[in-house]
């Protein structure tokens, strides 16, 4: 089944920004001759972190420390990076970073910052041999404010969607953010690398944003893959390819590791509304969670599970609209349009 782009909308819409909640920094580091990044995530204050790993083929570092049973509950940040496994050296940057501002767990005279990171493969787009070292990752981290780039910049330089049909046909992803606030000081965000063998739909009304690109929009893997699937080789190549949505949603309310767990947990229900198939086999999909504590109105057990449910909804729209931003934001790169760019092909006067 096939769709028509024609009723997207030119206009990008201002959805905010994860550095709307209070304590929470950005920075990138972004390299266009070789198509691929990285992008740091921080925290001004320990923050309680959580995860929820639904991909079956993630590229990720200190990622046990975030369950629930294991004993810190605190990290100092959170590392999204390009270059697969290699890429997870850029995380080592990001501790010497900390390590240098006096910024970590605290061990006699040792501080050791905890950043737990997570990887796209965006290996051979325009190289499979360049990929963000702990030098680049540093960088990031060096970076990192309030306000910050989005599209194909830091982790989601080297991002694609929509690979089902083969690269030829694939869209540019990158980085987009957001935020959901719920009143009373207490807000919600998110940001996340779109990488995606799927399709990306916008789950308010239904229309495919981004994916293989055909002469008059873009195609919806789901149906794609269930009532005209590739041929089983392509499927297996398909399976170690280029696939994965990296993320952090984060909050200034208070939750301990469990909560933070449930809280990732509905970014990735978000991810599986936004992005069709998710969670593939091939897939690396990962969300971590932050949680600052810091608002003044929510404290003790009772207070936090009369609004855990409150902020898991708002995580879901924060992490839905993040996702589409990283679409109308990205440009294209190494031959691969961006969703607004290949509409601009065959629809030269957007809206018309």
């Amino acid at each position: 089944m096939t769709y028509n782009a024609k009723t997207s909308s030119p206009k990008i819409p201002d959805r905010g920004r994860i550095t709307d909640v209070p304590g929470i920094s950005v920075g990138h580091y972004t390299d266009l001759d070789h198509a691929t990044g990285c992008t740091a995530v921080l925290v001004d204050e320990p923050a309680v972190g959580g995860i929820d790993i639904r991909g079956a083929a993630t590229a990720s570092r200190e990622t046990q420390l975030l369950d629930p049973l294991a004993t810190r509950e605190h990290i100092h940040g959170v590392m999204l990076a390009g270059g697969s496994v290699f890429g997870l050296d850029a995380a080592a940057g990001v501790v010497r970073f900390l390590e240098e501002n006096g910024r970590g767990l605290k061990i006699g005279r040792a501080v050791i910052p905890i950043v737990p990171a997570a990887n796209i493969f965006d290996l051979g787009l325009l190289s499979h041999a360049v990929r963000p070292t702990a030098e680049d990752g540093y960088t990031a981290a060096r970076e990192a404010g309030q306000e910050f780039g989005l599209g194909t910049v830091g982790a989601g330089t080297g991002a694609t969607v929509g690979k089902l049909r083969g690269g030829n046909h694939s869209t540019k992803g990158g980085i987009g953010t957001a935020s959901v606030s719920l009143g009373d000081g207490i807000l919600v965000g998110a940001i996340v690398t779109t990488n995606a063998i799927g399709s990306v739909i916008d789950p308010y009304n239904g229309i495919v944003v981004a994916g293989p690109r055909t002469e008059t929009g873009f195609e919806n893997t789901m149906d794609f893959l269930v009532d005209d699937p590739p041929r089983l080789r392509d499927l297996m190549g398909i399976r170690n390819s280029s696939n994965t949505v990296v993320g952090v949603v984060a909050t200034n309310a208070g939750l301990d590791k469990k909560a933070a767990s449930r809280f990732a947990g509905a970014g990735q229900d978000a991810i599986a509304m936004a992005v069709r198939p998710a969670h593939m086999s091939g897939d690396g999909d990962t969300v971590f969670a932050l949680a600052t504590g810091v608002h003044p109105l929510l404290s003790g057990e009772e207070a936090i599970a009369g609004i855990e449910d409150r902020l898991r909804a708002a995580a879901m729209r924060a992490m839905i609209g993040a996702i589409l931003s990283s679409i109308e934001h990205a440009t294209g790169l190494g031959g691969v349009p961006s969703a607004a760019e290949h509409k601009a092909s065959f629809d030269p006067e957007p809206g018309s």
